[in-house]
């Protein structure tokens, strides 16, 4: 006789896109251009699997892939490595993420679902564990972005409604607001997380360089110059390579003031 084994009850579902030249960070690829752009989505992809880990016997961790011609079995298996992969399905991010929480719930017994993107490499394991440990007491859990959006969205099975993502108005900064309210008028509860910031302009990736982080995505921007350094009393902020330098009480220049457009 065999033992039946019982599904992990919680589930992460992770919404990526395959790497493919000029298919990832399009926003970004706009101002640093498609080469750059796709090496810093690959070094999100490794910075976030280093930050979220492996799957568990409580928790099992998925990685649901956007479809494109490209995808075979060799590249989903180079990307995701041993994580459990699925392809989405749905006309809109609101349609991908309630068809995947629909299916988790209804075919494969999960209690919890969490859905996360990549556009935070370093949103770790400890704040999703925190998101599945709020839904014992609420219905929902949502972690704020600083655009408008959100980072983290999950619910327990016997919350779950689809009109929660229908009909948002997806990319605009109206996203978190029009869900707590659909999730409001369902008059559910919702637990919040801190606020964090995605990457998806240049702007946000300065702004990452500056925070000092490492992995590898702090390397790779640490390699191309871009952040702020500072030792001793020099401050230096590094822009396509090239450093400005400002010395502060080292030497008496005397030179009037000057501005860097786009740093103040």
């Amino acid at each position: 006789m065999f033992r039946t084994i019982p599904p992990p009850p919680e589930r992460l579902l992770v919404f990526a896109r395959l790497p493919e030249l000029g298919k990832v960070k399009t926003r970004l690829a706009r101002s640093i251009g498609e080469a750059k752009a796709f090496a810093v989505y690959e070094a999100m992809l490794r910075d976030l699997f280093a930050s979220i880990g492996a799957s568990s016997e409580r928790t099992e961790i998925e990685m649901l892939w956007a479809p494109t011609d490209a995808a075979d079995g060799d590249l989903i298996s180079r990307t995701f490595g041993n994580y459990a992969t699925a392809m989405q399905t749905g006309a809109t991010l609101g349609d991908r993420i309630a068809m995947a929480f629909s299916e988790r719930f209804f075919f494969h017994r999960t209690e919890k679902a969490v859905a996360i993107g990549v556009d935070d490499p370093r949103l770790s394991r400890t704040t999703i564990d925190h998101a599945f440990a709020l839904l014992e007491s609420c219905e929902w859990v949502l972690g704020p972005a600083t655009d408008g959006g959100y980072y983290l969205i999950g619910c327990r099975a016997g919350a779950f409604d689809s009109t929660v993502f229908a009909g948002v108005q997806w990319g605009s900064s109206s996203v978190l607001h029009e869900t707590l309210s659909r999730i409001a008028a369902s008059q559910q509860t919702v637990a919040m997380l801190p606020e964090r910031y995605d990457i998806d302009v240049e702007d946000d990736l300065r702004r990452f360089a500056a925070d000092g982080d490492g992995g590898s995505l702090g390397e790779l921007l640490r390699e191309w110059g871009f952040g702020v350094r500072r030792t001793g009393n020099v401050e230096c902020l590094m822009v396509n390579v090239k450093w400005w330098c400002f010395v502060r009480a080292a030497f008496n220049l005397q030179h009037s003031t000057f501005n860097i457009p786009g740093f103040s």
